[in-house]
């Protein structure tokens, strides 16, 4: 089963990072993989260890995953419950570690395992490429958001709602 894994600084404190990594209502403006994301039982969105998600990526696929492990502001942690066919398993935990007041370490570790057969092997050679580069954009993704949030932040009050 491959482990994919990978990690950025990000010049926001650990709290900020944390707090937009797991609000849905601005996931779509930082993450360039999902397209959507709701509560599997249509409740109102909240972190919590069995909670189930579903995500629907921007080229169709979907999956329904279960909150494992929350410990806010330090990791969240899921595992599909259902998804596509050619995944059999897949599972992800998101590691925030706090560097000094305005850093903070994200790390993200995806395991996945394609679906037993003919082709398992390639499966999950294609998997782990796949998923290695949505973890980068991500990654990318929730840095630039967060960053340009901090900035914000740090601007002082009348500046902070002038947009160019």
């Amino acid at each position: 089963m491959p482990i994919i894994e990978a990690a950025l600084v990000i010049h926001a404190p650990r709290e900020v990072v944390y707090s937009i990594s797991q609000d849905y209502s601005v996931r779509a403006e930082w993450d360039p993989f999902t397209d959507r994301l709701e509560m599997a039982d249509g409740s109102i969105y909240f972190v919590k260890p069995g909670a189930r998600v579903v995500v629907r990526a921007k080229f169709g696929a979907s999956m329904t995953v279960e909150f494992v492990h929350v410990d806010s502001p330090e990791r969240v942690a899921v595992k599909m419950v259902d998804g596509p066919w050619y995944l059999r398993k897949f599972a992800g935990t998101w590691i925030f570690e706090k560097i000094d007041e305005r850093a903070t370490l994200a790390r993200f570790r995806y395991l996945v395992a394609a679906r037993r057969g003919a082709f398992r092997k390639a499966m999950d050679v294609i998997a782990a490429w796949y998923f290695h580069r949505v973890v980068l954009q991500r990654l990318a993704g929730l840095k630039t958001y967060c960053e340009r949030m901090a900035r914000l932040r740090a601007m002082p009050a009348p500046l902070r709602n002038f947009t160019l």
